[in-house]
């Protein structure tokens, strides 16, 4: 992962940004509104993974989403633009294509975003915001999302010592490999569990009176991004929700995309979600800037 000057602001700054970018992602169907989303989380996941964790992440994501793309105008007939009948004398609508494109658009964004989110929202940022709300909740989180990556690494040292002992020569020994990979490290993440338990109660968790140490302090800079975000969420949701920059996909697709008002609104809306990129360009040529000083 790429230093990432985002990540160093306080933990409501990260929870602040990323429940606007997910929530408005997920909920407001404008098909702007979804390029921008997209764009804005797929450029942030390059800068903290580089292009290979980019390709990655596209090479798992893209199949399901084009599955969801070609599935609605198959399943969904509704719409007044018809282009084409199938053989059992349903329409294909111009508006079912448009509404599973905009689908699948929402779902990439989500995914990515989620990525992002967790590179950067760490176990230790959620038990610092929510441990003393929620503290087994936020630990059973915390815990979780630390579990995934750690299993999933466990697993892939397994099947690398296996092939390396040896190299499987049909489908079916490469199958018996996996699963018994798969057994073992199913096996270690118990005994992980039982150890991390005899721990957790050695240091004394589930007493009372007990303190926790922090290393995050809200600074004046947290202030100020804080700020900038919500005058931009302002700008960008008060249009939606007053209904100016209103799109509909059934029965025919209705709306305009280019009035002054959904330009501005579409200018904020970039500017929230280009708010990490923004922050570390803005680090990394000060770190330039200092540098070419030396």
């Amino acid at each position: 992962m790429k230093n990432d000057s985002f990540s160093g602001f306080h933990p409501i700054v990260n929870l602040s940004f990323f429940a606007a970018v997910l929530t408005m992602t997920m909920f407001i169907m404008q098909p702007i509104y979804l390029l921008i989303s997209l764009f804005g989380a797929c450029t942030y996941l390059l800068y903290l993974q580089g292009r290979r964790g980019m390709l990655r992440q596209i090479g798992y994501v893209l199949p399901i989403l084009l599955l969801m793309a070609i599935m609605n105008p198959v399943f969904n007939h509704e719409g007044t633009t018809i282009l084409w009948y199938f053989p059992n004398d349903n329409p294909l609508t111009l508006e079912a294509i448009a509404y599973g494109l905009a689908a699948a658009v929402m779902m990439a964004a989500s995914i990515v975003w989620f990525n992002c989110c967790n590179m950067v929202f760490t176990s230790d940022k959620i038990i610092y915001l929510f441990g003393r709300i929620a503290p087994s909740m936020s630990l059973l989180i915390s815990m979780t999302l630390r579990f995934v990556p750690r299993f999933k690494t466990f697993l892939q040292n397994v099947l690398f010592v296996q092939r390396a002992m040896h190299k499987p020569e049909n489908n079916r020994q490469k199958l018996q490999q996996a699963m018994s990979a798969f057994s073992a490290t199913v096996s270690w993440a118990m005994e992980h569990s039982i150890v991390s338990a005899d721990s957790m109660k050695s240091r004394g968790y589930g007493t009372t009176g007990r303190t926790a140490y922090s290393i995050y302090h809200f600074e004046k800079r947290d202030g100020i991004v804080l700020a900038v975000l919500s005058l931009l969420l302002i700008g960008a949701l008060v249009p939606h929700l007053k209904g100016w920059i209103k799109w509909e996909y059934y029965p025919s697709l209705t709306g305009t995309l280019t009035e002054p008002l959904q330009i501005f609104a579409y200018l904020c809306y970039s500017g929230v979600c280009l708010i990490p990129l923004v922050l570390n360009f803005m680090e990394d040529y000060k770190w330039n800037s200092l540098k070419s000083k030396i």
